[in-house]
């Protein structure tokens, strides 16, 4: 399932959740990453203050991809965008 995040602050919530979704605990993810819980208390939080590296190093733990999609590529057709409703298919690429 893809996830469009715009804004530091919609990522919070889907690190959470896609924890959870992992089952593992703040502990057991921390543990795998080699941090405190704490730390990954306060990723949760605030997403924006852990560096891409570390942000990558969870994504793969949790088996998530990260997807740069070019929006401004095929500007022109309509049916290409994201979010489109006519374009629901986006196959099981773990984009989000």
């Amino acid at each position: 399932m893809d996830y469009r995040i715009a804004i530091a602050d919609q990522l919070a919530p889907q690190l959470r959740s896609m924890r959870k979704a992992r089952q593992l605990s703040q502990a057991d993810l921390a543990l795998k990453l080699g941090v405190t819980q704490s730390r990954i208390a306060a990723i949760e939080r605030n997403p924006a203050a852990v560096s891409t590296g570390q942000l990558l190093e969870i994504l793969n733990i949790l088996g998530v991809d990260l997807v740069l999609r070019d929006t401004q590529a095929q500007a022109g057709d309509s049916s290409s965008q994201p979010d489109n409703p006519k374009n629901s298919s986006t196959g099981s690429q773990g984009e989000w």
